[in-house]
């Protein structure tokens, strides 16, 4: 086993911690900014795995573009909750909005 192996999987083993802390950080925050910053995470882990194992620039190119995009939505979104609910947690804004759905209220 050369050195260029090692450094490989030493790497690919990188991004699948990175990949998996931002996964846990996405799914177990209530924060929508903290979810956000675990997809970037993850999406950073998934594309350091898809250098590690070789794959063409172009792939990289659009993974990268694919991550810009959607972090862009998810922030776009944050803002439009920041609006609309004056909170970004997850549990302020299920809150209100039972409240706006409760029986008994007019549209």
């Amino acid at each position: 086993m050369g050195p260029e192996i090692l450094l490989t999987r030493a790497i690919f083993a990188a991004a699948l911690v990175l990949l998996m802390c931002g996964a846990v950080a996405a799914w177990a925050s209530n924060n929508a900014i903290k979810r956000l910053a675990g997809i970037a995470l993850s999406m950073l882990g998934a594309i350091l795995g898809l250098a590690a194992l070789g794959a063409p620039n172009a792939l990289l190119i659009a993974a990268a573009c694919a991550v810009f995009v959607q972090l862009a939505i998810g922030a776009a979104v944050t803002v439009r909750l920041q609006e609309d609910y004056g909170a970004i947690e997850a549990p302020e804004t299920d809150q209100a909005d039972r409240q706006d759905d409760m029986p008994g209220r007019a549209p």
